[in-house]
């Protein structure tokens, strides 16, 4: 049996500003914290390449192109067991306690919660919209990107060495660890390589063939009812925590111990 805290507060919008050095390098970001303890990190807009032309280039990830992404906010890190418990609890949604639910979530309730489908993480979504305001909502495929790589050209999410900022098959020991365990990118972002797979909003296409240029997610000619993920897990290789990698997930129904994922939020029109 899940034991879960009393949901209080919730639908009020108190919101905490922490103000943040992130990365010996990157700039000053400012860091949001809501009462659930999601953590919220400012992304500003800007233009970058997406998808890869170098080397160790998949077809998935090409062609290559720019595309422009407008001001957003983005989960600093991934939303940890902890935090859907009291989605569980709020919303009686006893049906997600699976056994394999219970299996694969042992690792507290600071680790990321696995055994999540992208229609459950809509579930949670939707919740969080009512109770604390609206504009939560999954990533684009090209915001995780973006927001991945931070303004820079590392082949992972923060930096070209693995072990400093992910946890993979070659030193995770075999499962998920608490969130912000790994440094973090730039930005301030934890875990965008590795841990768990993220869901995005977008439904998956097998190349980016006329994908959109304005950061928004890709919706239609879908191939199947496919979704994507992003950013690699603890069961995987390194290969598979490269900035540019994508993985293809199966239905919107899916769910799986290496699979989890991160929030984003709209800004308003006049904040962007």
């Amino acid at each position: 049996m899940i034991h879960t805290p009393t949901l209080s507060l919730v639908t009020r919008q108190a919101w905490v500003l922490i103000v943040l050095l992130v990365g010996l390098s990157g700039p000053s970001a400012a860091q949001w914290r809501n009462t659930l303890g999601i953590r919220l990190t400012d992304i500003p807009a800007g233009r970058f390449i997406m998808g890869n032309s170098g080397p160790e280039v998949e077809t998935s990830e090409t062609p290559a192109h720019q595309v422009e992404v407008p001001a957003f906010q983005m989960g600093t890190t991934e939303v940890t067991l902890g935090q859907f418990k009291r989605f569980i609890h709020a919303t009686q949604r006893h049906d997600l306690l699976t056994d394999a639910f219970h299996q694969d979530n042992r690792f507290g309730d600071h680790a990321p919660v696995v055994q999540v489908s992208w229609d459950d993480a809509q579930a949670f979504i939707a919740w969080l919209n009512r109770v604390d305001g609206g504009g939560w909502r999954l990533p684009s495929e090209a915001e995780w990107e973006y927001a991945c790589r931070a303004g820079q050209s590392h082949l992972h999410c923060g930096s070209d060495n693995v072990r400093e900022i992910a946890w993979f098959d070659g030193n995770s020991g075999g499962h998920q660890h608490p969130v912000g365990t790994r440094a973090p990118n730039a930005w301030g972002l934890h875990d965008m390589s590795g841990n768990v797979w993220e869901w995005v909003e977008d439904c998956w296409h097998r190349d980016y063939t006329d994908a959109p240029t304005n950061g928004s997610a890709w919706t239609q000619s879908c191939d199947e009812d496919w979704r994507g993920l992003r950013g690699g897990s603890w069961y995987f290789a390194s290969w598979y925590t490269r900035a540019a990698i994508r993985f293809i997930s199966g239905t919107p129904t899916l769910r799986n111990y290496f699979v989890g994922f991160r929030l984003a939020r709209s800004l308003p029109p006049t904040s962007r």
